[in-house]
């Protein structure tokens, strides 16, 4: 007994142990700006002039695993993360709680479950009641097959934060993921019989959506529209959706192009327009509102709406033309290997 609780304190200190002094740190501040804006090779460039520069190993560590954790090299982003977590000095704060939710995610994408959870357990044994350690971990169970465990961790998340719908929504979809239907269903179904008194009409929207009733839906989600104070986009996002959902692309349509007839500014907006688009065989003006999105600079949208804007033009059987912005894509954003093998697709058409 003595040798486990030795143990597992160590998992603690390594896992969860505070970074150092956050003097001296130029180079590292322009790291982490370039990953807010996407430009992970730069921001590569500016941790390793970092390292020369002397500068806190913890942070450019920590600066690398989540360039890696970003691009999909799942193993380099562990090795960084752990190594920042083991060259912490300060005492735990939030970002070495941030750094282990890193780790554990790329634990998720190497398919490695239990370290996952074993990264999850060290969060829980600090704070029992991180109502999203719990739903991670219960993901991270149910990958692994541990149904049981599972549930009893999203149990628990529900428990802790039972008006957190988001939240929900999202132990729904893992559960339906894995095959069980009906449990994420019920789920859902016991959030709309317990929660209606305090329910927003966005959050009813959303949870009728799921349940597959989409003519409430839709009419929670037209009130929530023409609220003051709801926030439309995400409204707008899924009330198109619903027209989505049952193949009526002219409704979807609608509502997108009202939106931005008012609001031109969302990335967001454009992208679903041109996937209806898209749908509906009118390429080009896919094309115009992939274009449209593309001109706000929406760092989180750019890469979607560049590789849709190049299907827009195969569909069309633009090849020349979607070869060439194939390339300015690459140039941007190189480790997309599905995106390398079509650009080589292209250029033999």
């Amino acid at each position: 007994m003595k040798k486990r609780i030795v143990a597992s304190f160590l998992l603690l200190s390594t896992l969860l142990s505070g970074c150092g002094s956050l003097a001296g740190r130029h180079n590292i501040d322009s790291g982490f700006s370039y990953i807010e804006s996407h430009e992970y090779q730069s921001a590569l460039e500016s941790f390793e002039a970092a390292e020369e520069g002397g500068e806190d190993q913890c942070l450019i560590h920590r600066g690398k695993g989540i360039v890696h954790l970003k691009r999909g090299e799942y193993d380099l982003a562990a090795t960084e993360l752990l190594a920042s977590l083991a060259a912490d000095e300060g005492i735990v704060d939030d970002m070495d709680f941030d750094s282990n939710y890193y780790l554990a995610e790329a634990y998720l994408n190497l398919k490695e479950y239990d370290k996952a959870k074993e990264v999850y357990d060290a969060i829980i044994a600090l704070r029992d009641k991180d109502s999203n350690a719990y739903y991670l971990r219960g993901t991270a169970e149910l990958a692994a097959g541990n149904h049981d465990q599972g549930y009893a961790d999203f149990s628990r998340a529900i428990a802790l934060n039972s008006r957190d719908y988001s939240m929900m929504i999202m132990i729904y979809k893992s559960l339906d993921e894995y095959g069980y239907s009906d449990e994420a269903l019920s789920i859902l179904q016991t959030a709309m019989d317990n929660g209606s008194d305090f329910m927003s009409n966005y959050e009813k929207g959303q949870i009728s959506f799921y349940l597959g009733n989409n003519a409430e839906a839709q009419s929670y989600l037209e009130a929530a529209r023409n609220e003051k104070g709801q926030e439309k986009e995400p409204v707008v996002i899924l009330l198109g959706q619903t027209g989505e959902k049952q193949g009526d692309y002219n409704y979807a349509i609608s509502v997108y192009r009202n939106y931005l007839a008012e609001d031109p500014n969302s990335a967001k907006v454009y992208n679903q327009l041109g996937i209806c688009q898209i749908r509906q065989g009118d390429y080009e003006s896919a094309v115009s509102s992939f274009q449209s999105g593309i001109s706000l600079d929406n760092k989180d949208l750019d890469q979607a709406l560049r590789l849709n804007e190049i299907t827009a033009y195969e569909y069309m059987g633009e090849f020349k033309v979607a070869a060439s912005l194939m390339e300015e894509y690459l140039a941007t954003y190189p480790d997309d290997q599905e995106a390398v093998r079509e650009s080589i697709f292209l250029s033999s058409r």
